[in-house]
């Protein structure tokens, strides 16, 4: 398994550098987390995923969450199944799905997602997730304005992201015996990924911050 997701957070208390995106969930888990649309955004390897799984399980069994990589994987009997489900409660506290790079939806897909996501039933959560990039590009496209409006929005922090990771990239190194550079160093090599986590973790495993 690659350091990425041996060590993707399991639990809340794990998410490193995101507290205004936890402090949103926060709030809403008040009114209740489920029966709602989450669009999150933010750069690559900030937390997109690992906050949408963490949400999902939140709201659904681990056998009741579905997860797309891409909406190109999505066909015509999904969204139909999407729409029963809307009238057909689950087994369990409820049903779940992630949807990846969001910004990939075509507008027959949006569409149809229009009458879906109106008026959700509370057993029923659907998350978005795209790149701050994704998420302009979306903009741009008819009815996104009224898709916008269905959903709940987290944008993820893109910035005073390099000492935090910087400083759990590194305890994972130590971990695995692959630290041999000074904490600065950690610094600079998330700089060097624009605080894309996943990469450094790839870039450590990889040998870059054992001795030389």
């Amino acid at each position: 398994m690659q350091l990425y997701e041996q060590y993707r957070p399991k639990d809340w208390a794990e998410v490193i550098g995101q507290d205004k995106s936890l402090a949103t969930i926060n709030r809403l888990r008040k009114r209740g987390l489920s029966g709602r649309c989450y669009w999150i955004t933010g750069q690559s390897g900030t937390g997109k995923t690992t906050i949408a799984r963490l949400l999902a399980r939140e709201v659904a069994e681990n056998w009741q969450i579905e997860e797309y990589d891409s909406p190109r994987v999505l066909q015509a009997d999904d969204f139909a199944r999407f729409a029963r489900l809307k009238t057909q409660r689950p087994l369990g506290k409820g049903w779940c799905a992630i949807i990846n790079e969001a910004h990939g939806l075509r507008q027959d897909q949006i569409e149809r997602l229009l009458g879906i996501t109106e008026d959700l039933p509370p057993w029923m959560t659907l998350i978005f997730t795209t790149t701050c990039e994704g998420d302009e590009v979306f903009s741009e496209k008819l009815d996104s304005p009224a898709f916008g409006s269905r959903c709940t929005s987290i944008p993820l922090s893109r910035r005073g992201l390099a000492e935090a990771f910087a400083t759990r990239a590194r305890e994972i190194a130590q971990q695995e015996g692959l630290d041999g550079k000074p904490e600065k160093a950690y610094v600079k090599l998330m700089q060097d990924c624009r605080n894309n986590f996943r990469q450094a973790l790839q870039r450590i495993e990889g040998g870059a911050m054992a001795d030389e």
